[in-house]
């Protein structure tokens, strides 16, 4: 049986886990949402161009 697959094992690795600290989530956190509305308004920047050109053409 492995050692790491018993209640021991997991306690083990556990503790060697490294948690964030607040300051690095909060930034982290901060970098993930402000990409996600930049690539929000990328989007719909493409999809007002793209419906205005095919207006254009008279699709």
């Amino acid at each position: 049986m492995l050692k790491w697959f018993s209640i021991s094992g997991i306690r083990k690795e556990i503790k060697r886990i490294r948690w964030p600290k607040a300051k690095d989530l909060f930034a982290n956190s901060a970098t993930v949402i402000m990409f996600t509305v930049l690539f929000g308004i990328f989007f719909l920047l493409c999809e007002l161009v793209a419906s205005g050109f095919l207006t254009v053409i008279g699709l």
